[in-house]
C-alpha cells in the first residue's frame, strides 16, 4: 500500500526530473545563443529523452500496468522522432500497447506528460494499441505519415520494432501509389493555401512552397 508521503516523495522525483529538464534546456538554449551549435537538435533531443527515461525508470504506475502480460512502449513521433526537436516545438508521443490501452493509461499519461505541462512544454499525445495504430494508419494518412517519423524512446523495444514492421507490411506495401497521390495533393492544397514563399514578404518557412513540410516530405 502507497503511504501519502511515499505518493508525495514520488510526485516530487518526478517534479524534479522535469526541472533537470527545464534547467539543461534553457542552458542548451544559451549556449546556442552565443554561438552556432551545430548539433542543438540532437543535443535537444537527448535532453528530452532523458527525461523519459528517467519518468519510466522512476513510474510508479508503470508496474502496476503489467508490462509484461500487456507490453507498451513510448515512441517519439515528428520532429522529435526524427531527433530534430526545436525549442519551441511540440513534443509529440505515442503511448503504444501490444493488446489494448489498459485502464491505468491515464495514470501512467499524467505522471510522464503533466510535469511537461508544468515547465511549459506543449505535449501532444496518443495512446493506441498495435491494431489501432495499423487500423488507423491505413485509413488516415495523416497518422500514418506521423509514424513514419516513429523513434523508440523507451519501454518494450520489440514493440516499436513490430508498429514499424506492420506499417510497411500491411499499409505501404499495398497502397504505395495512393500514399504518394495522397501527398502530392495534400502538398498542392497547402501550396495554394500559403503561397509561393520565393514571391512573399513574409513567407511561412514551414508550410510554404519549399518549407519544411516539403523538405520532410
Amino acid at each position: 500500500m502507497i503511504t501519502g508521503v511515499e505518493e508525495n516523495l514520488h510526485n516530487i522525483k518526478l517534479e524534479n526530473a522535469a526541472e533537470t529538464l527545464r534547467r539543461e534546456r534553457e542552458m542548451l538554449y544559451a549556449e546556442s545563443l552565443k554561438e552556432y551549435t551545430p548539433v542543438f537538435l540532437e543535443k535537444h533531443s537527448r535532453l528530452m529523452d532523458n527525461y523519459f527515461f528517467e519518468s519510466f525508470e522512476k513510474s510508479k504506475i508503470g508496474p502496476v500496468m503489467a508490462i509484461g502480460k500487456n507490453p507498451f512502449a513510448i515512441i517519439a513521433l515528428g520532429g522529435y522522432g526524427r531527433e530534430e526537436q526545436c525549442y519551441f516545438s511540440d513534443v509529440d508521443l505515442l503511448f503504444l500497447f501490444e493488446d489494448r490501452v489498459p485502464e491505468h493509461t491515464e495514470k501512467l499519461i499524467k505522471e510522464v506528460v503533466y510535469p511537461l505541462w508544468d515547465i511549459g512544454l506543449e505535449v501532444g499525445y496518443a495512446t493506441r494499441s498495435l491494431k489501432e495504430c495499423i487500423n488507423l494508419g491505413g485509413s488516415d494518412y495523416q497518422v500514418l505519415t506521423s509514424m513514419l517519423d516513429a523513434r523508440f524512446i523507451c519501454g518494450m523495444s520489440f514493440l516499436y520494432s513490430r508498429l514499424m514492421e506492420q506499417i510497411h507490411k500491411k499499409i505501404l506495401n499495398k497502397g504505395a501509389e495512393r500514399i504518394i497521390k495522397w501527398l502530392v495533393e495534400t502538398n498542392s492544397l497547402r501550396h495554394q493555401r500559403f503561397g509561393d514563399s520565393a514571391y512573399m514578404l513574409e513567407p511561412n518557412i514551414k508550410e510554404g512552397r519549399g518549407g519544411l513540410r516539403d523538405y520532410h516530405t
